[in-house]
C-alpha cells in the first residue's frame, strides 16, 4: 500500500514538473536592457533611429522608443501582434514601410522572439 501512495505522489509530481515545460506556459522575463537594447546594439538599428539622425523615431533610449514616431506608439505593451516594432522586423513585408533593418541582414528568430515575448510581457523598462 504505501509503494502505491509512494507511486502516485511520484506520477503527480512529474506530471506538475512537465507542466511547467510545456510551450504555453508564461517563459522566463525578458529584460529591455539585457536582451532588447543590446539588439538595437548589435543590429544598428541605433545608427539611423535616433534623435538626431531620425527624429522620427529615438530607438537610443527605452523613453524614446515608448514616445513611438510621427505615427504614433511602435509598442503596444501586450500585444506584439499589434506592435509596429515587432511586425516591421518579423514580417518581410510589414504593413507599412520596409522591414527593419532597413537594408541589412533581419534579426535572427531569437532577437524576434526577444521583441515578441518583451512586448507580450508588457515592455517594461528593465
Amino acid at each position: 500500500m504505501r509503494i502505491l501512495q509512494i507511486g502516485i505522489l511520484l506520477t503527480i509530481v512529474v506530471g506538475l514538473l512537465s507542466l511547467f515545460q510545456c510551450e504555453g506556459n508564461p517563459k522566463l522575463q525578458v529584460s529591455y536592457s539585457t536582451d532588447i537594447d543590446p539588439i538595437f546594439s548589435t543590429k544598428d538599428c541605433k545608427l539611423c533611429h535616433t534623435a538626431n539622425v531620425n527624429p522620427h523615431l529615438d530607438l537610443t533610449t527605452y523613453e524614446g522608443l515608448m514616445r513611438g514616431s510621427d505615427n504614433g506608439p511602435v509598442v503596444i505593451p501586450y500585444e506584439a501582434d499589434n506592435s509596429l516594432l515587432f511586425l516591421k522586423v518579423a514580417l518581410e513585408t510589414p504593413p507599412t514601410g520596409a522591414r527593419m533593418p532597413f537594408g541589412r541582414a533581419p534579426l535572427s528568430q531569437t532577437q524576434i522572439r526577444l521583441i515578441e515575448d518583451w512586448i507580450n510581457q508588457g515592455a517594461k523598462n528593465n
